[in-house]
């Protein structure tokens, strides 16, 4: 993730040396096991409703993975995080629930802290298409992709409007986006 980023790199490394994030929807733990490595010395909850959250991820030093919503895991009031990661989650939510997801990921979040939202998003390419297959027909899960613009003005919505500090797609495909958000907590 580190060499994707750019340069963005710096800022994302200082960011990371609190050592406090999480991932929401993290799946058999891919991308946390990436996170982990890379920052050795993090504190990371990763979540995820699957049956086994973090099944694939051999290092798991520092590294917590529950099965939960991320609603549950706002319930129990946990230290605010500098980082929280969702990657390719959205279009797995059902559309009634994407903004609360989001809410709640801001709610986790520390007054400075950073969420980086990264989707599969819809675009009229063969890379689209085949991962829209493979989610839909493959997983038979009921998904429904965003737009570059729909994802944005989400984000826009739930966390304001100079909320999104910087995007980057994530190679090899374009329709890897990923927003990097100011996510600071939000007011009652």
């Amino acid at each position: 993730m580190r060499s994707s980023l750019g340069r963005f790199e710096r800022p994302a490394t200082d960011l990371y040396r609190s050592l406090f994030f999480s991932e929401i929807g993290c799946g058999t733990g891919i991308v946390t096991e990436h996170l982990s490595q890379a920052f050795p010395g993090a504190d990371v909850t990763a979540i995820d409703i699957c049956d086994e959250p973090g099944s694939m991820c051999a290092h798991r030093s520092g590294t917590r993975f529950f099965r939960m919503t991320a609603a549950e895991l706002c319930a129990t009031r946990p230290q605010p995080y500098d980082l929280i990661v969702i990657s390719d989650v959205l279009h797995h939510v059902p559309r009634s629930g994407r903004a609360e997801l989001l809410a709640r990921a801001a709610d986790m979040s520390a007054a400075d802290g950073v969420l980086v939202l990264k989707e599969w998003i819809r675009q009229r390419t063969v890379p689209f298409l085949m991962g829209y297959c493979s989610d839909r027909f493959i997983t038979g899960d009921d998904v429904h992709f965003l737009s570059e613009e729909e994802l944005r003005a989400m984000a826009r919505e739930v966390f304001g409007a100079d909320s999104v500090r910087s995007q980057f797609r994530v190679a090899p495909w374009t329709c890897n986006l990923a927003l990097v958000i100011s996510a600071s907590p939000r007011s009652a």
